[in-house]
């Protein structure tokens, strides 16, 4: 099966992670006795991370040791379910692959009385999968341009090419039509289901004025620390690593569109108790405020906040403040709609 979007997109995200600040913190070690749990990832720095802030110190603790494997692949997932030689216990998945997971029966229900939710923030505690990180697509731009109390707040100030001039940057792909809906003033808890009519539209107004449609997620980034456009759809750690790099961009969090990275447990898995201990020890607040201290990707934890500094809190896309003024995206929406959605982007892109 090919990839769906928000696969490609969550892969792209966390690219941009250094490698190097693995360094501060050790890894422990811990003697295993014989218990093992297999965790499907999408391997790179996510699962370099995972090994250190959640699989090393789970060891070290119950003696259970987390063997990985990558990449994540659906496909495979549903070769073994259905054929019962189930090699994985949790797998990494997207949005959608972790929909069409429930739907055809290849993935067990969460324990929520081993897996602690009462600490998620609303909404989250879905019943075959727990939130391994949020990202999300924001407007960022140019702070020279755009200076504090000029920028902008809103997507319809982005469409509004006459108060905020200058060249734009949007993604090339069929989920930008949300952010055409709320640009024509549609409120986010209303955009779905989409008013497809009224989306195309917007997009027409829009259109000429923009630059570059991207389709790699350091595009947007780059393009705003090189000055060649003044505002851009971005995901949220891309612009706070080139913040970090000095570059004069920002962030206005309002209307950002809520992305979303799952784990579950494999139907039939050989450990699924022992797979549901982990969960919960990967949801504790501690675990979560140490990963997105090198992550900039949070989980669902509400009461990790207490523990971070305000610096990394402000550019968290999970921040409370921030939470509630999302959009978050229906993706029992995109499952269906998806390929038609897509077809009819790359006419709209070709006219």
């Amino acid at each position: 099966m090919k990839k769906t979007l928000l696969q490609v997109q969550w892969v792209c995200a966390v690219i941009l992670v250094s490698i190097g600040i693995l360094t501060l913190y050790p890894c422990p070690v811990g003697a295993a006795d014989g218990k093992t749990l297999v965790y499907n990832s999408s391997g790179g720095i996510v699962e370099k991370v995972a090994k250190q802030v959640f699989a090393q110190p789970y060891e070290q603790k119950t003696g259970t040791k987390v063997i990985f494997t990558a990449p994540v692949n659906f496909a495979k997932l549903k070769a073994m379910v259905e054929s019962g030689n189930i090699e994985w216990d949790i797998t990494e998945l997207g949005p959608e692959d972790m929909i069409r997971g429930k739907e055809r029966g290849y993935l067990e229900p969460i324990d929520y009385s081993i897996v602690d939710s009462s600490d998620f923030l609303p909404g989250l505690a879905h019943s075959h999968a727990v939130p391994a990180a949020f990202y999300s697509t924001v407007i960022a731009y140019n702070t020279k341009k755009f200076p504090a109390g000029k920028a902008p707040q809103s997507w319809a100030d982005f469409w509004d090419v006459e108060k905020f001039p200058g060249p734009r940057s949007l993604p090339n792909y069929p989920y930008t039509l949300e952010i055409a809906l709320l640009a024509d003033g549609v409120p986010p808890d209303k955009v779905y289901p989409l008013d497809e009519a009224r989306a195309w539209k917007s997009l027409d107004k829009i259109k000429e004025h923009v630059a570059v449609w991207w389709t790699m997620s350091a595009k947007p980034a780059q393009l705003l620390a090189d000055g060649e456009v003044d505002l851009a759809a971005a995901f949220n750690g891309r612009i706070t690593g080139i913040q970090k790099e000095g570059a004069p961009v920002d962030i206005q969090w309002n209307q950002q569109i809520l992305l979303v990275a799952y784990n579950a447990v494999v139907k039939g898995a050989k450990n699924t108790a022992e797979a549901m201990k982990y969960l919960a020890f990967m949801m504790q607040p501690e675990r979560q405020a140490t990963w997105v201290q090198i992550i900039p990707y949070p989980g669902p934890s509400k009461s990790m906040f207490d523990s971070l500094p305000a610096e990394l809190s402000k550019n968290l896309p999970t921040n409370p403040d921030y939470y509630k003024l999302a959009l978050k995206r229906d993706y029992a929406y995109w499952v269906k709609h998806e390929e038609r959605l897509m077809d009819e982007w790359n006419a709209w892109m070709l006219k």
